[in-house]
Formats: C-alpha cells, structure tokens, sequence
C-alpha cells in the first residue's frame, strides 16, 4: 500500500451509525422474510420479491409460479398486478436501475462530503474501508445477476450500460479533480471502477494467492499510471516506490 494510502481498522461507529456522514444507505432491498410477512402485497413487493429471485438463481429462477409458492401468494395475486412474465421482468430491469442510481448517487455524495471525491481520495477511503458502511449493502450479487441477464435481454443491458456510464463519468471527474492535466481521463476512470467494483464479480481459486482486495498493489500502480499521465514525473508503472509493494508484485 503506497504511503499516502494509509490503511485503518474499521470502527463499530462507521459500519453501524450513519449521522456523521449524512443519510443512511438508500433503497435497500428488503429480505425474503420481510416481503412474506406482509399482509397485503402491490406491485412493488413483487417485484422486490422478483429481484430477490434473480439475485438467487438468475433470471431463470424468475418465474411466476415458483415466485407465488415461496412467498405464499397466488398466481392471481400476481397477475392482478402483471398481464405476463414479461411486464414483471421490465418493471425488474427498471427498479434495479432506479435503486441502483439512488445508491451510486449516494455513494458520490459522501464522496463529495468526506472530501473523497478523488481518485486517490477514494482509494484511499477504500483502504480504510469506511466504504464498508455502503457496500456491505450495495448487493454485488444482484448486480452480478444483472450483468448476466444482460447478455442476453436488451432491456437488462440497457440499465446495465446506464450504471456503467454514470460510474465511468464520475470516475473521470475524480481523476481531473487530482490531475487536471490527465491526457486519459476517462480511460483511468475505467480502470478505477475494474478495481474497485470488478473485485466483487471476480471468481479466484481459493488455493491462489488473492488479488489485492482494498486496492494494494493495483491502488499504487493506478495512481503512478494517473500521475505519469498528467505528466507529473510520477514513477514508471510498475516501478513501485514501496520496495515490499514492488517484491509482492513480482
């Protein structure tokens, strides 16, 4: 881990109390055990329910008998509610995209508040794993499932595309905010976003040497890449300052 990047225990207060930051977490999906207690259901439970499902088994695991069995409904219950299966999987494809622009809004605010909104600023939050208190809760597991359904449905891809370009867009303005002079703004803001989001829908052989989680070794080289580019006569890519980093590396 590069010197500016220090690293810091998480505190019970970070994970547990949202006031010091502003508001807590938005739209956070509801369990399967919460959504079956109800009495009554809309059409939003359903489709809660529908979402929980994908994340579950993916989109196959989305139909409306197995739905009506494991939440104790009915099958006309749901269709007082949907003409077919494919009016619940556009409702799906349109909330997963409404709750996940809230959070990936949210996520940007607190960047912006804690004084993060950096590219080093939010590796550096990601070290210190404040970034815990969000993404404890921000369901890779969904998007995983999301980014799969995509492959092969238009309508799964096009919410896909829209997190990606907001993400990638925010990303660009975090390295410009610290390297004003980048020639590859938008190129470096990709490869935040493979560090920080890809490590969750990276599948290692458990007997490999893992992949540096909190942004180690790929934090550090991220940063001299931005810094070589902006043309500040960071390091060579690679050429870690940090001896220890440089011999994990090799």
């Amino acid at each position: 881990m590069p010197e500016h990047l220090p690293t810091a225990e998480p505190k019970p207060s970070d994970a547990d109390n949202a006031s010091d930051d502003g508001p807590t977490f938005p739209l956070v999906l509801p369990s399967e055990t919460e959504l079956a207690a109800l009495k009554r259901w809309k059409r939003q439970h359903w489709v809660e329910f529908a979402l929980l499902a994908l994340e579950r088994g993916g989109v196959d695991a989305v139909r409306i008998e197995d739905l009506a069995r494991r939440s104790g409904r009915t099958p006309g219950s749901f269709y007082s509610h949907f003409p077919n299966r494919e009016a619940l999987l556009d409702a799906m494809a349109e909330e997963w995209l409404r709750r996940r622009m809230a959070q990936v809004d949210w996520v940007h605010a607190y960047l912006r508040r804690t004084g993060c909104f950096t590219l080093s600023g939010i590796l550096r939050d990601a070290a210190e794993r404040r970034a815990g208190r969000w993404t404890g809760q921000s369901r890779s597991d969904l998007e995983l499932a999301m980014r799969i359904w995509a492959r092969s449905d238009p309508r799964a891809l096009r919410a896909v595309r829209q997190i990606d370009a907001v993400r990638i867009a925010h990303a660009r303005e975090m390295v410009l905010a610290e390297y004003p002079q980048s020639r590859h703004p938008t190129e470096i803001g990709l490869l935040l976003n493979w560090i920080l989001a890809g490590r969750h829908i990276v599948f290692l052989d458990p007997s490999e040497p893992p992949l540096p989680a909190e942004g180690d070794g790929a934090a550090e080289l991220l940063l001299e890449l931005a810094s070589a580019d902006a043309g500040l006569g960071g390091a060579a890519p690679g050429s870690s300052r940090n001896p220890a980093a440089r011999r994990r590396r090799t």
